[in-house]
């Protein structure tokens, strides 16, 4: 009995057939490799408002879209090393007029290789700056329509740390179940909160920073996100804030994503002002 076998195929037209599927499988999937995880080993982000030439003119025109460029930076914030993307706000005119720092928008985080990445959603409610227990602010925040946390804004009028004092404001940090991962607490007692409450000018000393810091579930104090003195030109001139974000250890791509989203919902909170331009 004579058995016979199929022919060998050429190794190299083999190979060539290997390498046109990967080569195909990494051009329909390859933004998923490359984008999977933008934060990973990052620390320290900067985040820097681009600034907008017709508020500086004329702000009682109203509020234009925001626009943050995200960028990883040193412990100092003083440089930014690698710029990671852009946050681009969507929003309504008559509510940016009408409801200024509060209206209801949507916040697109862009890479360099312009694809949306994440996508914060917030509708409007009552200002979080009013001490009322219902229709608190809240923020979701998803990647390709699903949800990896919320952004919460709870009743308080005083801080959860170990010395409460009147806050600036208050933000839980959830995973999509709603458990808390973290919460941002942010002092009203602060040389740089006061000085600028009163407009006098915060370009010395401690004066120049206002923090808002980072707690785990159990209290302790793990992160932080610091308003930086964006110099004289930007500060009186602009609504052009800058923010050094220095993430918790541990900290996982998606609470790395929510902190960054939290520290814009700061600067909508505390720092958008249109009729009174405060520095």
């Amino acid at each position: 009995m004579q058995v016979q076998y199929g022919a060998v195929p050429n190794p190299q037209a083999l190979g060539n057939a290997i390498g046109n599927a990967i080569a195909g499988q990494l051009q329909q999937y390859g933004a998923q490799f490359f984008t999977a995880d933008p934060f990973a080993g990052v620390n320290y982000m900067l985040i820097d408002q681009k600034p907008d030439c017709i508020e500086c003119i004329c702000p009682c025109l109203g509020e234009k879209k925001n626009s943050y460029q995200i960028s990883v930076s040193e412990q100092t914030g003083l440089l930014a090393q690698q710029q990671l993307g852009i946050i681009k706000e969507e929003s309504e005119c008559a509510q940016r007029f009408f409801c200024q720092c509060w209206r209801a928008l949507d916040l697109l985080f862009i890479n360099n290789q312009n694809q949306i990445l994440f996508k914060a959603q917030r509708i409007y409610k009552v200002p979080s700056v009013l001490c009322l227990p219902c229709e608190r602010p809240e923020m979701v925040v998803s990647r390709d329509s699903e949800v990896i946390g919320y952004l919460k804004q709870p009743f308080m009028c005083c801080g959860r740390s170990e010395c409460p004092l009147p806050i600036l404001e208050e933000i839980d940090i959830c995973d999509p179940s709603g458990n808390t991962r973290y919460f941002i607490s942010g002092e009203f007692v602060q040389c740089g909160c006061v000085t600028r409450m009163c407009a006098i000018p915060r370009c010395m000393g401690p004066c120049q920073y206002i923090d808002y810091d980072i707690y785990n579930p159990m209290k302790q104090k793990v992160g932080r996100i610091r308003n930086i003195f964006n110099g004289c030109a930007l500060e009186y001139c602009s609504k052009a804030d800058k923010f050094l974000v220095e993430f918790p250890p541990q900290c996982t791509s998606q609470d790395k994503c929510l902190i960054l989203f939290a520290a814009i919902t700061i600067d909508y909170d505390n720092f958008e002002y249109t009729f009174c331009n405060l520095p």
